[in-house]
């Protein structure tokens, strides 16, 4: 699925000179986004575009969404935790959870649902269950809308990857959430015209990378026809790994220039 409109407006200012940062995996961590995007100092016509996976792990995903949904210079692809939450978050499936909701719960949706449960306390810490439904509803029914990839003239914006054996028109959504191997192994481009930055996996995890490559952005080997890498890896795994390296990456589509921000929260 795709927002032309959305895409046609981040072209228009990359266009003109804009910045457009592109931020891999945030699962929670809403202090660490908000030191990273503090860095970049946006101005007018800038863009940050999250790479999914802005849920789950960390200790406050409602921040993150709030924040992403509301923000002017902000957007962000689906990734697979959007497509979970999307289908597990209902006050149905909480009551009497199946095991798609406890395996949700197992990869982060725990803590998710905590952090929406805590955005609707009052001052004597009481949950008000009518409205965690309400904000549930609104967001699942936001993240159910993303686009599942951002097509640039030249840049492939998408969560996981694409299926290196389909027509680019053919691609499933399953895959452009999900897709591991078969993507990060492809012996030519996906695209010959665009780099695919994608997150999902975390880099010290890809082809070439070692455990001494922890929070180090991938660039794949395989070329494009300007030389440029066909895919650039950057979830740099802000929620696991050595304490030091646990990074949240930013990369800006015009100039190239990273920017790393050390995990914040404990």
């Amino acid at each position: 699925m795709r927002d032309r409109e959305l895409e046609e407006k981040i072209q228009a200012d990359l266009d003109a000179g804009g910045n457009v940062w592109v931020v891999g995996d945030v699962h929670g961590f809403f202090q660490s986004m908000n030191e990273l995007c503090a860095r970049l100092n946006l101005q007018d016509g800038d863009w940050v575009v999250f790479l999914g996976d802005l849920i789950d792990r960390g200790p406050n995903s409602f921040g993150v969404v709030h924040d992403v949904m509301h923000h002017p210079h902000y957007c962000t692809v689906r990734g697979n935790h959007e497509d979970m939450m999307v289908r597990q978050f209902t006050m149905e499936k909480l009551r009497t959870p199946d095991t798609d909701v406890m395996l949700w719960m197992r990869n982060g949706g725990n803590t998710t649902v905590a952090s929406y449960m805590d955005s609707v306390r009052n001052e004597a810490g009481e949950m008000d269950e009518g409205a965690l439904e309400r904000v549930a509803a609104e967001h699942t029914a936001w993240m159910a809308n993303l686009p599942t990839h951002i097509v640039l003239d030249r840049w492939r914006l998408v969560h996981a990857g694409y299926s290196p054996d389909v027509p680019l028109d053919e691609q499933r959504d399953e895959d452009l959430l999900w897709i591991r191997g078969a993507f990060h192994h492809a012996v030519s481009p996906v695209d010959d015209k665009r780099t695919i930055v994608f997150g999902h996996t975390p880099t010290v995890g890809l082809p070439g990378h070692t455990a001494e490559d922890w929070g180090a952005v991938w660039h794949s080997s395989v070329k494009l026809v300007d030389g440029r890498s066909a895919a650039i890896g950057l979830d740099t795994c802000l929620y696991h790994g050595p304490g030091e390296r646990r990074a949240l990456t930013a990369m800006n589509l015009r100039t190239g220039e990273v920017i790393q921000q050390h995990r914040v929260e404990a």
